[in-house]
């Protein structure tokens, strides 16, 4: 009779997978990402294809279509949006409705216990920043350019890369401005923190059993997925940071503040200093004088052990 009693408390309550079906999680909100990027994109070209040029463009003809939406900046952040944010949310959210998870605790989107974890959040990106160009030179010393093949693939990528920004900028008025923090900050933010922090990062995990693990995995893939291996090295290092405040204030909101404050102010610096040139705006961090970084480093590098050893709300683990 106990038994049973233990058998139903694990069947309605207790019970969570174990570290084989957190990878069958893991490959399946993959697939439905693959999934739902294909279909978004379709959508995507059919509706933004119509609203710039009155006809209906087809998926097979999107890299002619997105040169020509550079002409219709709002249209094209509208693309980009429906073409990659949207898949990720619907691939996290629908890999919770098949695995029978509340996406709330899952993704980890309840509301954390202690704001202060904001302000701690915000502190540390704003520290962090002047790093990014210390980075990106220190990622300058991969040297692509022994493997010609793979250095053109990846100049071709950032140069694409670049003048999508760029075009997305368009004019500079109020309108444009508000249209590309919601669609080049905001959006963004949320998507790639509820799919990266929220369920990669949580199904990681569950498969390795030690978060510190899973951030630094979440971290790589983020990394890669972005296709900008110029900049790995600082996109890899500030998806280790939204992940740790993820990971200790115990909500993926806190990433997501931290992840909005730095897409925005990366807009706010293409409107407002390098006159809408990305690769400019990219290099600007690079003039900071090396004893400015080395104190930059030791402030970060305190906050970050203050944070840990003050961390009580950590995020709850779904697996076992």
């Amino acid at each position: 009779m106990d038994e049973l009693e233990d058998f139903k408390d694990k069947e309605t309550m207790n019970f969570r997978p174990d570290g084989v079906q957190a990878l069958f999680h893991l490959v399946l909100g993959i697939i439905f990402f693959f999934g739902a990027a294909l279909t978004f994109a379709g959508l995507a070209s059919a509706l933004c294809s119509y609203l710039a040029f009155g006809e209906m463009v087809p998926l097979s003809e999107m890299g002619g279509l997105m040169e020509g939406l550079k002409a219709y900046p709002i249209i094209l952040k509208i693309f980009v949006f429906l073409s990659s944010s949207l898949p990720l949310i619907a691939a996290a959210l629908l890999a919770c409705i098949f695995i029978k998870a509340t996406p709330t605790q899952f993704l980890s989107l309840e509301w954390p216990k202690n704001g202060t974890w904001f302000a701690l959040s915000i502190v540390f990106v704003i520290v962090c920043l002047p790093l990014m160009g210390v980075m990106l030179e220190a990622n300058k010393l991969i040297d692509f350019t022994q493997w010609p093949e793979l250095y053109n693939w990846l100049q071709l990528q950032e140069n694409t890369n670049n003048g999508m920004y760029e075009a997305m900028i368009g004019e500079k008025n109020a309108v444009s401005f508000i249209t590309s923090i919601v669609f080049m900050a905001l959006m963004p933010a949320i998507a790639e923190e509820i799919f990266f922090r929220g369920f990669l990062m949580n199904t990681l995990n569950g498969l390795f059993k030690n978060m510190h693990v899973a951030i630094i995995v979440s971290a790589l893939l983020f990394g890669v997925i972005h296709l900008q291996f110029m900049k790995f090295i600082p996109m890899f290092f500030l998806a280790v940071v939204f992940g740790y405040a993820a990971y200790w204030s115990g909500s993926i909101w806190t990433s997501i503040i931290a992840h909005f404050l730095n897409n925005a102010l990366a807009v706010g610096q293409l409107y407002f200093i390098t006159d809408g040139d990305y690769t400019k705006a990219m290099e600007e961090g690079t003039n900071v004088p090396i004893l400015a970084s080395g104190i930059l480093i030791a402030i970060a590098t305190a906050l970050f052990v203050y944070i840990h050893k003050h961390s009580t709300t950590k995020t709850e683990n779904f697996y076992v």
